[in-house]
């Protein structure tokens, strides 16, 4: 086998198995037999009301973005300093979208239709 014969130890794809996940989850059973519909509702609310502070706080993290950048053009921020608050802007964003994400999640698992990926 020759330096450029990569064709012939290329691996052929795995098949992937998915798995189909129901399209509603089961609803929690109490111990008098009715279903948890208030806490499901009461747990939506709280996530519907999370995902809207961290999309609230995403919005304000790119205008504090723009806002470092005319400071820096303007003279009032240095390179150093700039680049120490931008870093620490994109860390918190990085965290606000990864919990976007988780929450948004919880929502669709809850059944939850309103969120928008």
């Amino acid at each position: 086998m020759g330096l450029f014969d990569s064709w012939r130890r290329k691996r052929k794809p795995e098949t992937m198995v998915k798995l189909e996940k129901p399209a509603k989850p089961l609803p929690v059973l109490t111990e008098d037999g009715e279903t948890d519909t208030e806490g499901t509702s009461q747990d939506i609310v709280n996530l519907v009301a999370e995902y809207e502070r961290l999309v609230k706080r995403r919005e304000e993290l790119q205008v504090e973005r723009g806002e470092l950048t005319t400071k820096l053009d303007s003279g009032e921020l240095d390179a150093n300093e700039f680049r120490r608050q931008l870093m620490s802007r994109i860390q918190e964003a990085a965290q606000v979208s990864e919990s976007l994400r988780l929450t948004s999640a919880k929502l669709t698992a809850l059944g939850y239709r309103g969120v928008l990926h």
